[in-house]
């Protein structure tokens, strides 16, 4: 078959079951679905303090064993990674900008733990203590673009170590 005598290419669309589920009728608007995801938020605040500090004192406990070598295993990793994606999953919602941003590196260094990177009680050390800085109610409301210092020095250290890109602080 010569090039000028292809058949011409046909697009073909399916309909997926999540498509077909989102045509129906019923349901609520996209304004009122926000209005009630933000009242429960609103509902949920007053106890995200003691949420926060549940979640860090777990944290630290899991990482201070660590560093003392009290664990045989590396399976704190797992456990110490899901209290930082929780965290990092959340500060924001909450208003937690920089919080978030220091967990979503200390995630990245478990990670790299998880895939066989030598575990430095140093850099996990150092984050949670950032962690507990920017759970401060001063700090609620920065973002990490507002602390350069403190955003990009916690970036090039994990990217110094070779636990994660040292790129643009977001």
């Amino acid at each position: 078959m010569t090039a000028d005598k292809r058949p011409e290419a046909r697009a073909f669309y399916v309909d997926s079951r999540f498509q077909q589920l989102a045509r129906r009728p019923g349901g609520v608007s996209r304004d009122e679905a926000i209005e009630r995801a933000q009242a429960m938020i609103e509902d949920v605040k007053p106890g995200f303090g003691d949420w926060l500090d549940g979640e860090l004192n777990t944290l630290s406990g899991l990482t201070r064993k660590a560093s003392s070598g009290g664990f045989t295993n590396t399976s704190w990793v797992e456990a110490a990674d899901a209290h930082s994606r929780r965290i990092r999953d959340v500060g924001t919602t909450m208003g937690f900008q920089l919080l978030s941003f220091v967990a979503n590196n200390l995630c990245e260094i478990f990670e790299s733990i998880s895939a066989g990177a030598e575990y430095r009680s140093d850099l996990v050390d150092l984050h949670v203590e950032a962690l507990h800085l920017a759970r401060q109610e001063q700090y609620r409301n920065l973002r990490p673009d507002q602390l350069p210092e403190l955003s990009a020095g916690l970036r090039r250290v994990v990217g110094r170590a070779g636990n994660a890109p040292d790129g643009p602080v977001k």
